[in-house]
């Protein structure tokens, strides 16, 4: 089998799916990839095993005219190509990708798309129902399997009779939870030495790159309200910067600033994490966030905000908390539970950890592979 993965940008590929193209690779396969080169802004992303990449002039925004050029790119690589299947991630890769592969579906052509969370979602704005939803419901027809990684995503498609070949629902794209093991207080200690914390520090850890999506101007009023009560509380924010400065410059304006580290784009996720005590996520929406299932791989207790994707992982009040969407006082009030309960929160790691197995790499592979084996791929 012939098979062309697609994605807007190189590090989509690289962080979420080499796994899978690895397995597929194992079973004989040719993998490819198209998507634009972003490496410069997450260097070091290893995509061994894809036979060729090829170049896309992908962007994000669904009004930029680049996506013109990347259709006219794309048919060209699909056409010349001959691929048996196409499987497409990202929203705007996803268009372009079915409306390019149109022609190629009807030579027998199999068009998989992993949808990682759509833009119409409850709670989403009007004009992203206005916008995407008649886009996703209409591109259905061209999609020979539509993956969701979420029971809303899921639930969604099934109530609105997406006229996609199969539907399908996959715990996300898998974890490896061979590198996130639990840490012991002896570890956890032993990290903080090495990177410089104090044994003293409660640290709350969110690994995200700063966007309105992630809404980290919350984890800061949150911060404000937990140290008005102690000043042992610090919060790190692995992820790309290149949009934080209008949410540090907010940190520093309400005084929670030297509380605050943001680490940029890191590679050593589990070390950090692993010398942490909670958890937290604040984002207005997720497809399904892989940093929760390695959190809870790790025993973290996870506190976050009741949202798509968030609410599929953490059993409020079993491996962590929900708490509404903005409300830094609700999660503020969980996070000093936690703070002043140690055995409540070693019960939610404990938790946590069986919770993340079905998140686990190797589940998720043997489900895709079910998918493949179904369209007659493999």
């Amino acid at each position: 089998m012939k098979v062309l993965f697609v994605a807007t940008v190189r590090s989509h590929i690289g962080q979420f799916h080499m796994p899978f193209i690895r397995e597929l690779v194992r079973r004989g396969c040719r993998v490819e990839a198209a998507f634009k080169d972003n490496s410069a802004d997450k260097p070091g992303l290893d995509l061994s095993g894809i036979a060729r990449t090829y170049e896309v002039p992908f962007s994000r925004s669904p009004y930029s005219v680049d996506n013109l050029k990347a259709y006219q790119v794309l048919k060209k690589i699909i056409d010349e190509g001959r691929y048996d299947a196409i499987h497409c991630h990202t929203p705007m890769g996803a268009v372009v990708t079915r409306l390019a592969a149109r022609d190629a579906r009807k030579r027998g052509t199999k068009v998989i798309y992993t949808a990682h969370g759509f833009h119409f979602y409850n709670g989403a704005a009007r004009k992203n129902w206005l916008l995407f939803y008649p886009v996703e419901k209409a591109l259905a027809k061209d999609t020979d399997c539509l993956i969701t990684i979420n029971s809303e995503d899921y639930n969604t498609a099934k109530a609105r009779q997406f006229a996609a070949g199969r539907l399908e629902l996959v715990n996300g794209v898998g974890v490896d939870l061979s590198d996130f093991q639990p840490v012991t207080r002896e570890q956890k200690l032993a990290l903080r030495r090495a990177y410089g914390y104090s044994p003293d520090d409660f640290i709350l850890i969110y690994p995200a790159d700063f966007s309105a999506r992630k809404n980290q101007n919350m984890l800061f009023d949150t911060l404000k309200l937990l140290l008005e009560k102690d000043k042992h509380f610090r919060l790190l924010l692995p992820g790309s910067d290149v949009e934080a400065r209008p949410f540090l410059d907010y940190a520093k304006s309400i005084g929670v600033a030297d509380h605050v580290e943001a680490l940029g784009y890191r590679r050593d996720i589990r070390q950090l994490v692993g010398l942490s005590d909670v958890s937290v996520s604040s984002s207005r929406q997720e497809g399904l966030p892989i940093n929760l299932v390695e959190a809870m791989a790790l025993g973290n207790p996870v506190v976050a905000t009741d949202v798509r994707g968030n609410r599929d992982l953490v059993q409020d009040g079993e491996s962590g908390y929900l708490v509404p969407l903005n409300d830094s006082r609700a999660m503020a009030d969980r996070i000093w539970s936690l703070y002043t309960d140690p055995e409540q929160t070693a019960a939610f790691g404990v938790a946590g950890r069986t919770l993340a197995q079905d998140y686990a790499v190797e589940p998720v592979l043997h489900r895709m592979i079910e998918i493949y084996q179904a369209l007659e791929l493999l």
